[in-house]
């Protein structure tokens, strides 16, 4: 019997995961696979250093650029497995092989679109927007969308979005901004740059001067929060989260507007898996894997387009936008740099006092090249 041991990180994909396992001890008898739960990344490391270090690794943050030497470099495995690598999406390899190595396959993908909610628009006599709108025709359709009472408490935004630095960097992106260095090393230029602090100013200016994003802390009369908002900034997760209160045909799914900058590009969370250095079975780790990843039908949006298709999400009315997003997402910020990324609460603390209170755009960007 060879043992084969996965940890993962990830809590709410375990039934997939189980499944997966119990598939390929069915096909392969003289396999064991033995998952393990762990809390965090630094459970991992110790658990690396010990006589029984695991062959698979699932974390909830892709591994860039393999920086600690954990994991074996997956390009053969690909490059070796006829027909995969034209049919896995390219902006989700492209990020992960960063630097050249590709230490984990994504897992837990997703990028942020726009979900509008077609009764509001037919209400307001509204077109739907489509993939060729700017940013001021997101402003101007936000505005009409926006209804508030006689003493100002809105029953309905036009625009949702959290304030996260992490979910306004899109819109930095497509303006052809950055909060980090391609490699990394630096926020100095990027962060503080004109096209950065431009988009950041957009953002701002929708919550304070427009007033079609709810600030924080603002009231809102609406029944039930699906009632908030005609347009909402959602990643996949959110979509999901508007699709089981309501039928599908009430939405659709535009892609985020256009910016000043012109350019094309959108971020994405995912986590990883990958096979350890220390996998004393690495071959047998890649069937695993490739079963798991590949072949094994989850509620996880898949990484390869014939999965895609097998599942019936090419032709959705939501998903399959989603899914085509994937061809140009880009590595964030947080992936990038360490620091950055340990960075976001007191950077998070800085977005609600440009917007509550008002505090200088470009002086408060200028000021985050300390975080890289």
């Amino acid at each position: 019997m060879t043992t084969i041991r996965l940890m993962t990180e990830i809590s709410y994909n375990m039934g997939e995961l189980l499944a997966a396992k119990a598939s390929f001890e069915q096909a392969n008898p003289g396999v064991h696979i033995v998952v393990e739960q762990v809390n965090d990344y630094f459970e991992i490391m110790r658990a690396l250093q010990s006589d029984e270090a695991p062959d698979i690794i699932e974390t909830g943050g892709l591994q860039i650029g393999n920086p600690d030497g954990v994991f074996r470099d997956l390009n053969g495995y690909v490059t070796e497995t006829s027909g995969l690598e034209e049919d896995l999406y390219m902006g989700l390899i492209r990020a992960a092989r960063h630097g050249g190595v590709l230490p984990s396959l994504p897992i837990e993908i997703s990028a942020p679109l726009i979900i509008y909610d077609k009764e509001k628009f037919d209400r307001a006599g509204l077109a739907y927007p489509t993939d060729d709108w700017t940013w001021a025709d997101m402003i101007a359709l936000a505005k009409q969308l926006t209804l508030r009472d006689e003493h100002g408490v809105a029953s309905q935004f036009g625009l949702g979005i959290g304030i996260d630095i992490e979910w306004f960097e899109p819109f930095i992106m497509r303006n052809g901004g950055r909060y980090v260095a391609p490699d990394g090393s630096t926020t100095r230029g990027f962060v503080d740059s004109a096209a950065t602090i431009e988009a950041f100013q957009l953002i701002v200016d929708a919550f304070r001067k427009h007033r079609v994003v709810r600030m924080p802390d603002e009231p809102c009369s609406a029944d039930v929060w699906y009632e908030e908002c005609a347009m909402k900034f959602s990643f996949m997760w959110n979509a999901n989260d508007f699709l089981r209160e309501q039928p599908v045909e009430r939405y659709g799914v535009v892609g985020l507007p256009h910016m000043p900058g012109g350019q094309r590009a959108n971020m994405v969370y995912m986590g990883g898996i990958g096979i350890t250095a220390a996998s004393a079975h690495p071959d047998l780790a890649w069937s695993f894997m490739r079963h798991y990843l590949l072949e094994c039908h989850s509620w996880m949006p898949p990484i390869s387009r014939s999965q895609a298709e097998q599942r019936g999400l090419t032709k959705h009315p939501i998903w399959s936008r989603y899914l085509q997003e994937l061809d140009d997402v880009q590595l964030s910020g947080f992936f990038l740099n360490k620091k950055w990324n340990a960075s976001r609460q007191l950077i998070n603390e800085d977005i609600y006092r440009m917007i509550v209170d008002g505090a200088d755009v470009s002086r408060t960007l200028q000021s985050w090249t300390r975080y890289a």
